[in-house]
């Protein structure tokens, strides 16, 4: 197996070409001997992780095809992730399992196409048969479409239906186009895909005919820089006019507000740590509770990650009603003492304690392209020697392949626990027995059996409750540990207006950005 692989390859790409910029607004009236002002029509935004292409229905590339403006869904979460009507006019549930979703009359699909209730019912078919996290979120048992009207039928009650219209893998395609849907998705955004290069660049031209109103650009360069430190020097050079997921180290070289705006909110993007039930040290609650005992989540937050993230008393983040819970405090001492009372001790003073006559070592796995994970990492490999455990931190560029293999002891990734709004979608795919994301195969009974009443349940107060249930009965297994929760920032050049981060991670280009001159 390759270890230690770091950063993507690909500081080259901030120098690549862009999309030509010729187009002009219309100038003010001229004064004699001054020449006319003419305002950027291209913008050139920069992120450190990119989709394995622009097919919604693949993996989670339809966050990005999202973001780039390429696709929109039914409904749309605001400030507060709250969902509210978008390609859709309103969704109306006539009975438990039965939801009637009126659609906008005057959408189309980037080839002029109409969006009909058909066109969503084939797309929808087409997601289904591609991505198991769409059946999660809508559990759909048939549909009928009608004009602009598709009834939904569910296989049982899906009390966050709305929620689920939000989530990008729910968003619309035109199935009927003759193009490769990986490379050239005709969506209903107000951005059209020129061409992409995976871990390169994206290029994106304006729709014309957009449904929100003609774009204020002409187009955007989205390019994909895996070294964090070569996408701060970018946005510093004026070759990025925005960045995602800058490092919390750099955020202090962007202070200078007639330069910079920096737009951030308290988002849900955890820091999680999944186990891996197959390792035999790891079955073994004590050893679960021990390590999450070794985590100073204030000191990580505060200190290594400089304020760019949040400590969370449990799983989900503090802020949401359902958020707080009973969570393991850091204590060394006391992480020692319940490891001895389990009888897991060092035998033979090597230093490492260990389990039916096997020492306890295990491997870390993360990736680069999220600055902090590393570090985080490495303070959780130093706290654990103290308590006897050897954990070894394996660093990639991507950690996809191991998600998939389950070839990890321990696996730390960044993930946005609370994207629609709602506890459930987080509990269906990764607490839930056989989740869609559950990478290391957690199972508990008592957890599968709240999630199954939280997925019927339709009272706000008694989903809240149930949350909290369910948080606390993972915690109480030592099932996950989440370190805390991201801030969500832009790093923005002074000159581009319209775009605000949005706590949901969904969106980012859309019809109202513009630069100034």
């Amino acid at each position: 197996m390759k270890k230690k692989i770091f950063s993507l390859a690909v500081c080259a790409a901030v120098c690549l070409s862009l999309l030509s910029g010729c187009g002009q607004t219309q100038p003010p009236a001229a004064t004699a001997g001054k020449s006319a002002v003419t305002a950027p029509t291209t913008a050139v935004f920069a992120d450190t992780q990119c989709p394995t292409s622009l097919d919604l229905a693949q993996s989670w590339d339809s966050w990005y095809t999202s973001r780039w403006g390429i696709t929109e869904t039914l409904f749309k979460l605001d400030d507060t992730l709250t969902p509210q009507p978008f390609l859709a006019e309103s969704c109306t549930m006539t009975d438990s399992t039965t939801w009637v979703i009126k659609l906008r009359s005057d959408i189309t699909f980037q080839n002029g196409n109409k969006m009909t209730a058909d066109s969503v019912m084939q797309c929808w078919k087409r997601t289904a048969g591609i991505n198991a996290r769409f059946n999660e979120l809508l559990k759909i048992a048939s549909m009928a479409a009608d004009g602009q009207t598709l009834t939904v039928k569910t296989t049982g009650p899906v009390p966050a239906f709305k929620n689920g219209l939000c989530e990008p893998l729910t968003g619309i395609i035109d199935v009927t186009a003759s193009g490769d849907p990986a490379k050239a998705p005709v969506g209903t955004g107000p951005f059209i895909p020129v061409s992409y290069e995976v871990k390169t660049k994206a290029v994106v031209k304006r729709y014309d005919g957009y449904w929100g109103g003609k774009p204020k650009l002409e187009g955007a360069t989205i390019n994909i820089i895996g070294d964090t430190n070569t996408l701060s020097m970018a946005q510093q050079n004026g070759e990025s006019d925005l960045s995602v997921s800058m490092p919390a180290a750099s955020l202090s070289l962007f202070s200078d507000t007639s330069k910079y705006n920096v737009d951030g909110v308290s988002g849900s993007r955890g820091q999680v740590i999944f186990f891996n039930y197959k390792t035999a040290a790891l079955q073994e609650i004590a050893v679960r509770k021990a390590i999450s005992m070794c985590i100073d989540k204030d000191n990580y937050a505060k200190v290594i990650n400089k304020g760019a993230s949040v400590t969370t008393t449990g799983l989900y983040p503090d802020f949401m009603a359902f958020g707080k819970a009973n969570g393991y405090k850091f204590d060394i001492e006391g992480a020692k003492a319940l490891l001895d009372n389990a009888g897991i001790k060092d035998t033979n003073n090597d230093g490492i304690r260990e389990l039916n006559g096997k020492p306890i070592t295990l491997r870390l796995v993360t990736y680069s392209t999220k600055a902090e994970l590393p570090n985080f990492c490495n303070e959780i490999s130093a706290s654990a020697q103290k308590i006897g455990i050897k954990i070894n931190v394996e660093v990639y560029e991507s950690v996809s392949k191991q998600q998939k293999t389950g070839d990890f002891d321990l696996l730390m990734v960044s993930f946005t626990m609370v994207p629609t709004g709602d506890p459930q979608y987080f509990a269906d795919i990764a607490f839930r027995t056989g989740g869609s994301s559950n990478y290391g195969a957690y199972s508990n009974a008592k957890v599968d059996q709240l999630i199954s009443q939280l997925d019927a349940e339709f009272d706000g107060a008694k989903r809240t409750a149930i949350a909290k249930e369910i948080q606390q009965a993972v915690i109480d297994d030592a099932g996950y540990i989440v370190v805390g929760h991201s801030k969500y920032f832009y790093v923005m050049s002074a000159k581009l207006k319209g775009l605000h981060t949005n706590p949901s991670e969904y969106y980012m280009l859309d019809a109202k950005v513009y630069k100034e001159s």
